[in-house]
C-alpha cells in the first residue's frame, strides 16, 4: 500500500513539476497515414499535437514506423507517445482521451459469403488484417485472424479465396481496392460494417508518461472549450468523437 502511494506521489509530483517546467522534445511515433499523419506535417494527429504542445512551446519530434514496431519503441523509452490504437498492454496505457473514432469495415465476396446479419456473421470464418491492426477483442469468438504486412496483400487473399473477409478502416479498403493488381468483378464484393472502435494515444506507464498524458488530456480539454478541436476534424473530413470530457 505504501509503495502504491509513494509510486502515485511521484507521478503527481513529476506532471507538476514538467507543467511548470519544460517537457523537452516528446518523440511521437507511429505509421504515415493519409489526413492523419502526412510526411509534410499537416494532417489530423499533427494539428491536435501541434495545438497541444508545439503551441505550448513544446517541441514535437516525429518518428514514422509500422504499428508493434511503434510500440516497441515506446516501452523501450525511445520514445513518448504513439499515435494511435485502441488498446495497450502493460507496460503501455492509453490516454483518457481518443484522437479518432470511426467504424471498421469487412470486404468480402458476395458469392461465397451471400449472408451479412451484422458482426456476428464472422463467427467461424477467416478474417484477414495488417500485422497489428486488430485483435480478438474486435471480432466475435471463434474467429480466425490471420495477419499480413500490406492492405495489398489483405485484399489479395480475399480476391484468392484464401481468407473470407478483409477488415480495415473504410478508407483504406477503398485505397486497396483502387490500387488492386488483381482483375475482379467488384459487383461480385460488397462491403459492411464490422465495429466501431476509438483510437488513444499510447504511453509508458512512467512518470514522465502520466505527466505528458496529463498534458496531453489538459490540451484536448481546452481545445474543446474553445471550440477549436471541432474545426480541426471539421477541416480535415473526420466526425467528433464522443468524448467524456467533464462538464
Amino acid at each position: 500500500m505504501r509503495r502504491t502511494g509513494l509510486a502515485f506521489f511521484l507521478i503527481l509530483a513529476f506532471a507538476r513539476a514538467l507543467c511548470a517546467a519544460d517537457l523537452g522534445a516528446v518523440v511521437v511515433v507511429g505509421p504515415e497515414w493519409e489526413r492523419f499523419t502526412n510526411r509534410d506535417g499537416t494532417g489530423l494527429y499533427h494539428e491536435i499535437l501541434d495545438n497541444i504542445f508545439t503551441r505550448q512551446g513544446v517541441h514535437i519530434a516525429r518518428t514514422y514506423a509500422p504499428p508493434q514496431r511503434s510500440n516497441d519503441l515506446v516501452q523501450a523509452g525511445r520514445a513518448d507517445m504513439m499515435t494511435c490504437r485502441d488498446r495497450a498492454a502493460e507496460p503501455l496505457f492509453v490516454a483518457r482521451y481518443p484522437m479518432y473514432e470511426a467504424d471498421f469495415h469487412v470486404f468480402f465476396n458476395r458469392r461465397q459469403q451471400p449472408e451479412w446479419e451484422g458482426p456476428q456473421t464472422l463467427a467461424g470464418k477467416t478474417v484477414v488484417f495488417r500485422m497489428g491492426y486488430y485483435s480478438e477483442r474486435n471480432f466475435p469468438e471463434s474467429v480466425t485472424m490471420r495477419e499480413v504486412r500490406t492492405p495489398d496483400a489483405a485484399l489479395s487473399m480475399v480476391l484468392l479465396g484464401r481468407a473470407d473477409y478483409y477488415v480495415d478502416d473504410l478508407n483504406f479498403i477503398q485505397e486497396s481496392l483502387a490500387d488492386a493488381r488483381i482483375p475482379f468483378n467488384r459487383d461480385d464484393y460488397a462491403i459492411q460494417v464490422a465495429g466501431r472502435r476509438q483510437y488513444f494515444p499510447v504511453l509508458l506507464d512512467s512518470p514522465r508518461g502520466r505527466a505528458i498524458e496529463q498534458w496531453y488530456a489538459r490540451g484536448m480539454e481546452r481545445l474543446h472549450n474553445t471550440g477549436e478541436l471541432r474545426e480541426i476534424y471539421e477541416k480535415w473530413g473526420f466526425a467528433y468523437p464522443c468524448f467524456n470530457f467533464p462538464q
